[in-house]
């Protein structure tokens, strides 16, 4: 998935500031494709000059005004488009500095990498409870889409981010519990 499939996936819900869709993003797709705002708002106005999407200034009172972006029927047919090719059937990260790390961590002690993985243990039990809240966001995101399936296939990528964290950590307490063995061993010896 790149960037802007995914704005113009949230687009064709409705429209949205350039606000509301950073904060739709974070609340909605953050947990298997990430973005900072910055990116985002360039890729908005990339879109938009590629005449995927159109955007209008909202007028406020006593507030700043605002900038509301919309799908275009062009953008809606890229979506079609992207949507309608095959899947790549790379669902692990090809990228993975955490893998490259413990690949080249054979010179430091067990101790250390098993100190490494008991931090990194810490960031994904703090991932799995964040994956419990999102049933809630899925809730308050239907009222977005008159599909019934949209909620179907958003809990569809939410199962895969819960499974796929727990496969994370249950690798990891396998990679302590053998790296505490090596101590043990050691300590033995």
């Amino acid at each position: 998935m790149a960037l802007k499939q995914g704005l113009l996936g949230l687009l064709n819900y409705g429209e949205m500031t350039g606000y509301e869709l950073a904060k739709a993003f974070n609340d909605s797709l953050s947990f298997f494709w990430q973005a900072q705002t910055s990116q985002i708002y360039r890729e908005l106005n990339q879109l938009e000059a590629e005449g995927l999407l159109h955007s209008r200034i909202e007028v406020q009172t006593g507030k700043p005004d605002k900038r509301v972006y919309a799908i275009t029927a062009q953008g809606k047919a890229e979506l079609d488009r992207w949507l309608a090719s095959d899947l790549s059937t790379e669902m692990m990260p090809t990228r993975s500095e955490v893998l490259l790390r413990i690949f080249f961590s054979g010179s430091r002690s067990p101790r250390e990498n098993r100190e490494m993985l008991e931090r990194l243990a810490q960031v994904y039990e703090v991932r799995q409870r964040e994956m419990e809240s999102v049933a809630g966001l899925i809730e308050q995101y239907q009222a977005l889409t008159q599909s019934p399936s949209d909620a179907v296939v958003w809990e569809m990528t939410a199962d895969f981010g819960r499974a796929y964290t727990q496969m994370c950590q249950d690798w990891i307490d396998r990679c302590i519990t053998r790296l505490k063995e090596i101590e043990n061993e050691n300590s033995d010896a």
